[in-house]
C-alpha cells in the first residue's frame, strides 16, 4: 500500500487491518471541495501548469455535474435540537434531544429553570410521535399557569386568544350574544309568573370585540374594537400604545378584521415578533417558543 504524507499530531491518522481511518481534516477538505464545486458555474478554462508531481495512487476524477449530499439517516427519526436562548441573545446552549420525551419545568423535568417564577413545575413536554408512518416532533403545554407561546408571523384570533407584543400580553374578547339567564337569577319585579331578560337596554343587544391587556393576574387597559384596523406599538399615534416598552417597535403588530372571518394579528417583521398562546404545536422544521420569560428554538435535524 502506498504511503500517505504524515499528518500533524493534532489529527493523527489511524490504520487498522489495511483500513485507513479518515481524519477530521480530510472530512473538512472533502466538504470544502464539494462546496466549491457546487458553487462553480462552469469548469474553468485550462491553465498551463508545472509538470505534475507523481502521486502514489490516483482515483478517477469526480463527475463535475454531480455533488453528493452530506450523509444523514433515512430510516430512523430525525434528531431534535433545542436551543436555550441566552438573555438578550438569539443563540445559546444547544441540547440534542435523543429520547422520545423531554420535559422542561421549574422544579421537574429534563431541563429545569428554577429562577423563573412564571414557569410551572412541569411546564411543557417535547415528544416524538409516529403518525401515519411518519415521525414528527410536538411541543405540548402541560396545563401550565402562564402558558406556551409560539412565535408566529400572522394568526387568526379566536375568542380568548392571548398573544405577546414586546413586554405586553393581550387577550381578544370576541363579541357575545346577549345572555338569557334563567328566571331564578332575575330580579323580582312584582308580577307573578312573569319573566324578563337579563338586560333589556339597547346596550345589551350588541357588545363589540375588545382587546384587553393582561398584567399578571390583573386586567389592564381595555379597548373596544369598533374599527377594522388597529396598530400596537411604541408610536404615540398607535391606538394601542406602549411608549415605555423597550422591546416594542413603533408599529409592532397590526390587529385587523376580515369581513366574514374575524380578527387577525400580524407583526410588522419586527425583531421581537408576535407570540401566540397555544396548547400544542407540531414542529415541521423549526419553531421558536416561550415559557415564562425564557425563549427557545426547536429545530428538527
Amino acid at each position: 500500500m502506498s504511503q500517505r504524507p504524515k499528518q500533524d499530531q493534532s489529527s493523527p491518522q489511524v490504520e487498522r487491518t489495511g483500513t485507513l481511518i479518515e481524519t477530521d481534516d480530510d472530512v473538512r477538505e472533502a466538504r470544502r471541495l464539494a462546496l466549491e464545486k457546487s458553487l462553480r458555474p462552469e469548469p474553468p478554462a485550462p491553465v498551463p501548469a508545472a509538470p505534475p508531481t507523481p502521486k502514489p495512487a490516483s482515483f478517477p476524477a469526480p463527475s463535475p455535474d454531480r455533488v453528493s449530499k452530506i450523509y444523514r439517516p433515512t430510516v430512523r427519526p430525525p434528531i431534535a435540537l433545542l436551543t436555550v436562548f441566552d438573555d438578550g441573545c438569539t443563540d445559546g446552549e444547544v441540547i440534542r434531544i435523543r429520547d422520545a420525551k423531554f420535559v422542561i419545568g421549574r422544579v421537574e423535568g429534563d431541563l429545569r429553570i428554577p429562577f423563573d417564577g412564571r414557569i410551572s413545575s412541569r411546564h411543557v413536554e417535547i415528544t416524538l410521535q409516529a403518525v401515519g408512518g411518519q415521525h414528527r416532533w410536538v411541543v405540548t403545554d402541560l396545563q401550565s399557569t402562564h402558558g406556551l407561546f409560539v412565535r408566529v408571523s400572522r394568526s387568526a384570533l379566536a375568542d380568548k386568544a392571548e398573544f405577546l407584543v414586546g413586554n405586553g400580553r393581550y387577550r381578544l374578547d370576541a363579541p357575545q350574544p346577549p345572555s338569557q339567564p334563567t328566571s331564578d337569577l332575575e330580579p323580582y319585579d312584582g308580577a307573578s309568573g312573569a319573566t324578563r331578560g337579563w338586560d333589556d337596554s339597547p346596550s345589551a343587544s350588541f357588545r363589540p370585540s375588545a382587546l384587553t391587556e393582561l398584567i399578571g393576574n390583573e386586567i389592564g387597559n381595555r379597548i373596544l374594537l369598533i374599527k377594522p384596523d388597529y396598530w400596537i406599538g411604541s408610536d404615540p399615534a398607535c391606538p394601542i400604545c406602549r411608549p415605555d416598552d423597550p422591546f416594542c417597535e413603533p408599529r409592532h403588530v397590526r390587529v385587523f378584521r376580515i369581513a366574514g372571518k374575524g380578527w387577525y394579528a400580524e407583526h410588522n417583521k419586527t425583531q421581537n415578533g408576535l407570540w401566540l398562546r397555544i396548547s400544542q404545536v407540531v414542529v415541521e422544521t423549526h419553531a421558536q417558543f416561550q415559557i415564562g420569560e425564557q425563549r427557545f428554538l426547536l429545530k428538527i435535524g
